[in-house]
């Protein structure tokens, strides 16, 4: 159980202060930063789910705010939000992430919200949720996730919630939606207290007039010039030897380059493949000869699914119409002499051992084209809500069309008006909708079976009606093509699979490589020796689910943070699908400054690049003309073009990003010849031609607003960082979960 701790409310006052003057203060230097996820609430819909397991241990989960959370603690978290029910691997993730960031909004802004007096009272928190212009944040909780549509039931007419609709939604709940209501109000509170800090924050940032003035001439101050590079790819980083003094000079004044916010782990591995013997081949053919038997036995169609469907590896029993081109390689005249109830086979098709019983033979067109009104009925697969018609009355307004349509009535005016099908509608758009045509199909496009039977099994321009899971569909053939002779067919799948002998084998092998090979070094000797094929996956973080490459990833991931593995250590096989992986762990990076070692190569690729820049320097100077073409001719370089690059954006054509060459520029006069200036990309020497001046500002106000939001856009990820930072988040779910 958490403990509470007692603060001196002067000092916690000026604790929060101070916090509210670092965020403020750090919010313009984190350009570019990812904005942390806040709006992280799980829903009652999204983790009312199941039951993650895992029972009571004597460890922590973590630690926030100096104050522990415990598994027990956690752990019930859980089961309160599972409700019982069965999860998949995902919804577990979800339920977890959402009970930790419980915790996190509990300990590290619920405080926040108390020092500051930031409360919801119940007359906001009723506005914003059905109030006349309801919150934004209130369209998840009704919002269709494939298609972005409010539910009808509170939408209003332009198609956004409607705040009289939630209110009289919320007047006729029944008990299931008025728990389902009471969670909605507990996140949309979090949502708004939230979004109250974020302000408090957003409307401490200020842009002086000066500030706005000086970055409205940055950005629209241009320089025209001519410039020259000795470029640093010219010399071969081969021939700049760096003594291990000065990579670690460069590594201790550049430390703050090297820092990583969670500890990181690396490992190499070889992998060992299960694949199938022949033995294992030639064993599963002759079992499929045998079920060629049964297959043939079965009298029925009945028969025959009840027996693929308990045999068949995929599980499934369908027909399919074969014809020339679509037969197994090598098989067309035994499927086209084969007699109604024969069985062919085995075929290897891919990974499968396939047999098929012929069912039929017809003759019919490869593909066809049709034109549908789909007329729906409450309760059909995908029917909208706004749909109250009974089945039977869907299939009189059907027959109705049909009847129409026969009589002479043009099908494709009439879609618009009766379709229940999205697709087929313009609404209001002239270029929107297909007017029920989706073109040509085939037995393989992916239509239900009854709508691609109209097509192929009725003569052009016939008008039929169908039944589907959507409803009943007014379906007029517009074409097909002409028919040819096909073999019904339908299909036992077995995969081709190893046998436990072949596992067990694969397993051995893989066993004997970890148990000779059991220290970094006989591992690299091994791997060279054999010339295995050596795989690497780096910056695993302790929380990581998955590793590129890698399945059934978390105990790859428990045995790298293990703390009796070592750096080198090498592990026992573990299983990743259809192999078995041995890994030796490459690599180890605690939370904090990355160790010189881990990034001996970054500074030796800096090192050098400024022993180049000083020796490119050298070289200009002595060399140095009284114009740049006549520099440029001692030195053989090129003179090149630039124009309106400007200090905001200092991209230079033909170089790439040059700030301190920009810089450089902006502090010299029209007609000046710069001395060598050490870039990204190599050294430059530049001549400034001429500068247009930004024209006259006339709206500070503007500019001034423009950049307030946009250091206000990015305050809100800015206090994220700040606060999880203040609170010393210990995270240790990785070691039970």
């Amino acid at each position: 159980m958490t403990s509470e701790k007692k603060v001196n409310p002067a000092a916690k006052k000026e604790t929060h202060t101070t916090i509210l003057s670092r965020i403020r203060s750090r919010v313009g230097l984190l350009v570019g930063i990812i904005a942390l996820a806040l709006l992280a609430f799980i829903l009652t819909d999204l983790i009312n789910r199941g039951n993650l397991g895992g029972g009571p241990g004597s460890m922590d989960v973590g630690e926030i705010n100096g104050e522990t959370i415990s598994l027990i603690e956690f752990n019930n978290k859980i089961e309160q939000y599972a409700n019982g029910r069965q999860l998949s691997e995902q919804e577990q993730q979800q339920i977890q992430e959402g009970v930790w960031q419980e915790f996190i909004d509990k300990l590290v802004y619920e405080p926040q919200y108390e020092a500051l007096g930031i409360t919801i009272t119940v007359d906001e928190l009723a506005d914003q949720m059905m109030g006349n212009q309801p919150s934004q944040y209130m369209n998840q909780y009704f919002q269709n996730q494939q298609t972005g549509q409010i539910s009808p039931e509170v939408a209003g007419p332009n198609g956004q919630i409607s705040g009289p609709k939630i209110r009289a939604f919320v007047e006729k709940m029944d008990d299931r939606q008025d728990s389902m209501w009471a969670a909605i109000e507990k996140d949309m509170n979090k949502f708004l207290l939230r979004e109250k800090y974020n302000q408090l924050v957003r409307k401490g940032i200020y842009v002086t007039t000066a500030q706005a003035k000086h970055e409205y001439k940055d950005e629209n101050t241009k320089y025209n010039f001519k410039f020259m590079v000795k470029r640093y790819s010219e010399v071969a980083d081969s021939t700049i030897a760096c003594t291990d003094a000065e990579l670690q000079d460069y590594y201790n004044q550049n430390q703050y380059k090297f820092k990583q916010r969670d500890a990181q782990r690396a490992i190499e591995y070889v992998a060992f493949d299960i694949f199938p013997s022949a033995d294992d081949i030639a064993a599963q053919r002759a079992e499929m000869e045998k079920m060629k038997g049964d297959l043939k036995a079965g009298k029925t169609s009945s028969d025959d699914s009840l027996y693929i469907l308990s045999m068949s590896d995929d599980g499934m029993y369908a027909k399919q119409n074969l014809r020339a081109g679509t037969f197994p390689v090598g098989a067309d005249s035994a499927f086209l002499k084969a007699a109604v109830g024969e069985v062919i086979g085995p075929f290897n098709q891919g990974e499968n051992l396939t047999i098929y019983k012929v069912t039929a033979h017809k003759t019919s067109a490869d593909s066809a084209k049709v034109r549908h009104i789909l007329i729906a009925y409450k309760g059909a697969a995908s029917a909208a809500p706004d749909i109250t018609r009974t089945k039977e009355q869907s299939k009189a307004k059907a027959d109705s069309l049909q009847k129409a349509i026969k009589r002479g009535a043009k099908m494709e005016d009439l879609v618009e008006k009766f379709t229940d099908d999205p697709g087929s509608k313009a609404n209001g758009n002239p270029d929107g909708g297909n007017k029920g045509d989706y073109g040509w199909f085939t037995q393989e496009s992916g239509f239900v079976q009854p709508f691609k039977d109209a097509g192929f099994n009725n003569n052009k321009g016939d008008v039929v009606v169908v039944e589907t899971d959507f409803g009943y569909h007014v379906i007029q053939v517009l074409d097909k093509t002409a028919p040819s002779r096909k073999v019904e067919v339908v299909a036992l799948n077995k995969k081709i699979g190893p046998s436990e002998t072949t596992i067990r084998n694969v397993y051995n092998k893989a066993s004997e490589f970890s148990g000779v090979n059991n220290t970094a070094e006989t591992f690299d000797a091994a791997v060279k020796k054999d010339n295995l094929n050596l795989l690497k996956a780096g910056e695993i973080l302790e929380g990581s689910k998955y590793i590129s490459g890698i399945e059934n990833a978390r105990e790859v991931v428990r045995w790298m943070y293990d703390e009796e593995t070592e750096l080198g250590s090498v592990s026992q096989p573990f299983q990743s699908g259809e192999r078995y992986i041995v890994c030796k762990l490459s690599s180890i990076l605690e939370k904090g400054v990355k160790p010189f070692e881990a990034v001996r190569e970054i500074c030796e690729l800096e090192v050098r690049k400024q022993k180049k820049a000083k020796m490119f320097t050298d070289e200009l100077n002595k060399s140095k003309g009284a114009t740049i073409d006549m520099w440029a001719a001692n030195t053989k370089l090129t003179v090149q073009p630039g124009a309106n690059v400007t200090f905001a954006a200092p991209y230079v054509q033909g170089a790439g990003y040059e700030g301190d060459v920009v810089a450089m520029m902006s502090t010299m006069k029209p007609g000046q010849l710069s001395a060598p200036i050490k870039g990204t990309m190599g050294v430059y020497v530049v001549l400034l031609e001429s500068v247009t001046p930004a024209e006259a500002l006339t709206d500070v106000k503007s500019q001034q607003t423009r950049l307030i939001q946009g250091a206000a856009s990015r305050a809100d990820g800015s206090a994220g960082d700040v606060l999880r930072e203040e609170a010393n988040i210990v995270d240790n779910r990785a070691k039970h979960f």
